[in-house]
């Protein structure tokens, strides 16, 4: 009996260790680490590192918070709309998000609990066709129709790993809850223990954070999926490319004999032999250094450029383009092309707090004078063709597909558009004002279909959610093409344009 009652306690013992050693590493300690991971690099551990940080920060403001999807990041920043604001009303107001890359209705309705600790005085959500995933049915069902799929199909297949990761990583327990009765006994246990113990549920993204932590304090910082380094003042793309100049002030670790920096030469570059690399300051100042080699290759600067310390300029010989290179470097653009800079280039120390902080990048200015035509030849040779070359435009040609099959359908409001009107029937009960905006869209994928029978059908039903405190607003014609990267997503001075707009909508809902 003694023995019995001695292993149980045993057993007892262990599992409240594990339990303690769990909630303290996973769910809490890792997020007392700085995060120093961009928006698009790490999404889910960013969006539950923002939510840990304001669930614990105390409310000194009226609070906006932008919910949605990447639609919100690249359609809100936070301080240019808190700054437009002030200037607007006259008032102070915290903007944060709720948000990450593909968040649908239906994944905001199952996350719609933590919106109460947040304390949120105005919940904003732009929305668009991307979010609503209609263009599933088609992929599924190649002779399907939005009409006759059964829904029950759909939210299935929104609720799998393989389409959906934050079900397991984010809301394990809530997945279970809705489509739990579709599992197997073996996915079922996968999300209970997912749900119950956080070095499982968290053990594909934690690790991010930490190879990120690592990299950036004993690494080279040359693999990466965005630039998180210094400004250029020529323009910088997202993976970090350069244009033919780009110019930096010389850290001191730069310099000849130390750690030096690294840059990425493509064998498209060196396709017409050696490449100069020619850097000097405004007193005259040079080095050139003879690129002849491909990967990355590390540089050091000369001593002469710190006394003065003063910015560089270096420029190459030469640039290449992505449009005739081959494999993972080619890509449908026209930009004259440089070398890749390291991640954290130029900085003393990495960045941290910057997953819902937004930069402009070099693929930012790419329209800016372009004429609707020449806009229009752009935006279907970079987006639509070369697909066999290109499985990764593979969404967009079928989101262009959708659209213009589902225009020939009559509407009916299915899968994440019920989803849109739980969110809306729990605002109103909730009494959180909530501003549900059909964000602005492309107009040349508008033309697609907005005249249908369907699209008039479903901006309808979308003003039917409009009650007590749920205010919708039509905005689909707000910004014109040049104003996008995409049928969707805006560019940096697209999102600057709208910033006024979504400020007058705002403001009028507080005055009210």
């Amino acid at each position: 009996m003694k023995s019995l009652k001695t292993r149980f306690i045993l057993i007892l013992s262990i599992v409240f260790s594990v339990l303690v050693f769990d909630w303290t590493l996973f769910r809490k300690g890792q997020f007392l680490l700085p995060n120093e991971s961009p928006w698009n690099t790490n999404h889910f551990f960013n969006f539950l590192y923002e939510y840990n940080r304001i669930a614990n920060e105390p409310k000194t403001k009226p609070r906006i918070l932008i919910l949605g999807s990447s639609i919100a990041y690249y359609s809100f920043d936070a301080d240019l709309l808190s700054k437009e604001l002030l200037k607007k009303t006259g008032k102070e107001y915290e903007v944060i998000y709720l948000a990450y890359a593909g968040n649908s209705p239906l994944y905001v309705y199952l996350l719609l609990d933590w919106l109460f600790p947040l304390r949120p005085d105005l919940v904003v959500y732009p929305i668009n066709f991307i979010d609503l995933r209609l263009h599933r049915t088609y992929v599924m069902f190649p002779d399907g129709s939005n009409e006759t799929v059964d829904e029950g199909e759909l939210i299935r297949d929104a609720l799998t790993f393989e389409e959906a990761p934050q079900s397991l990583w984010v809301f394990p327990k809530e997945t279970l809850w809705e489509v739990g009765s579709s599992m197997s006994y073996e996915k079922k246990a996968q999300y209970l223990a997912s749900y119950l113990f956080g070095f499982y549920r968290y053990q594909d993204i934690y690790l991010n954070n930490l190879n990120n932590l690592y990299q950036h304090r004993f690494g080279r910082n040359t693999s990466y999926h965005a630039y998180a380094g210094v400004p250029i003042p020529e323009g910088i793309g997202t993976l970090g490319w350069t244009k033919q100049s780009f110019s930096f002030l010389p850290v001191y670790k730069m310099e000849q004999g130390k750690e030096g920096f690294w840059i990425e030469v493509t064998t498209f570059l060196l396709e017409n032999g050696p490449v100069s690399l020619h850097i000097q300051n405004s007193l005259g100042k040079s080095q050139t250094v003879i690129l002849n080699q491909t990967g990355w290759v590390k540089v050091g600067l000369s001593s002469d450029f710190y006394s003065p310390l003063l910015p560089v300029t270096a420029k190459l010989s030469h640039v290449w383009y992505a449009n005739k290179a081959n494999g993972a470097y080619l890509d449908y653009h026209y930009d004259p092309m440089g070398v890749r800079l390291q991640q954290t280039f130029g900085l003393e120390f990495p960045l941290q707090g910057m997953q819902y902080k937004r930069e402009p990048r070099s693929e930012d200015d790419r329209y800016i004078h372009m004429k609707d035509k020449e806009y229009e030849s752009y935006f279907y040779y970079r987006l639509l063709e070369g697909l066999d070359k290109r499985p990764g435009i593979g969404y967009l040609v079928a989101l262009e597909r959708a659209k213009k099959r589902i225009a020939k359908e009559k509407f009916k409001p299915i899968f994440h558009l019920n989803y849109l009107k739980k969110i809306a029937n729990w605002f109103q009960e909730s009494g959180i004002p909530i501003l549900i905006i059909n964000n602005p869209e492309n107009p040349i994928s508008l033309d697609w279909y907005e005249s249908s029978e369907w699209y008039n059908d479903y901006l309808a039903y979308l003003e039917s959610l409009s009650s007590g405190n749920v205010f919708f607003r039509d905005m689909r014609r707000e910004l014109p093409m040049q104003g996008f990267s995409d049928f969707h997503h805006f560019t940096y001075l697209g999102m600057e344009q709208m910033n006024p707009i979504y400020v007058r909508e705002i403001g009028n809902i507080f005055s009210k």
